[in-house]
């Protein structure tokens, strides 16, 4: 865990400039837990979006290519933390995203919610 608060407010410029309410969760002493949503028409529940920011530390010795460093070897990417969950998290913001500068109408209300610490004993948001 490291540069969650970057990526947070990144995700939040993102929110914002989009005109997508949106707000931050944190305990006092925690990482901010970034919540979006995007009101529906009532008609059905919400769709939650649910997945963790962090990504754990990594041994560089066991790599081929620097964990954090990002390299792009043969069209994948070689980074801890790509698919477990920064890629997921990139799809569901583009959902959302695109949802509202779409215009697309809901049944229900999409909320994006995003915590700092779910496998560190959730402390911080994830319970």
């Amino acid at each position: 865990m490291g540069n969650e608060v970057q990526c947070i407010e990144h995700i939040k410029a993102l929110l914002d400039d989009a005109g997508i309410q949106n707000q931050a969760l944190a305990k006092a002493s925690g990482l901010p837990n970034p919540i979006a949503w995007l009101s529906g028409d009532g008609i059905a529940g919400p769709l939650l979006l649910q997945d963790h920011i962090y990504v754990v530390l990594a041994n560089p010795e066991r790599w081929r290519h620097p964990p954090f460093g990002g390299d792009l070897v043969d069209g994948f990417p070689w980074e801890w933390g790509s698919l477990d969950m920064k890629g997921v998290i990139a799809m569901m913001l583009h959902a959302i995203l695109r949802a509202k500068t779409d215009g697309m109408a809901s049944a229900g209300d999409i909320v994006l919610a995003l915590v700092s610490d779910d496998e560190s004993g959730g402390d911080q948001g994830g319970r």
